[in-house]
């Protein structure tokens, strides 16, 4: 009986000290997972904010186009309309 008792106990530590090792390597594995997908979502965000770039710089230059396109066929409606604006700037500044 006490042969089994001291076996039963080394059984019990060598146990102890598997489940202490594989939960470092779990730990391991999950914070390298975890690492990978912080990777993954850092450089997917960073093409999702090139591409809203690209299509504001896209949509700002049409804008200008536009703009430019009204000025020359319309220069005095586009004038007065500037001087609108400057008005109202200026009566919303007092």
């Amino acid at each position: 009986m006490s042969d089994l008792e001291k076996r039963l106990h080394r059984l019990s530590g060598t146990a102890r000290s598997e489940v202490a090792g594989g939960a470092g390597e779990i730990s391991d594995f999950v914070n390298e997972t975890l690492a990978g997908i912080m990777s993954r979502v850092r450089d997917n965000a960073q093409s999702v904010t090139d591409t809203v770039a690209d299509k504001a710089t896209e949509m700002g230059g049409d804008a200008v186009k536009k703009i430019v396109n009204e000025v020359e066929t319309r220069p005095l409606t586009m004038l007065a309309i500037a001087a609108g604006i400057g008005f109202l700037f200026g009566v919303a500044r007092r």
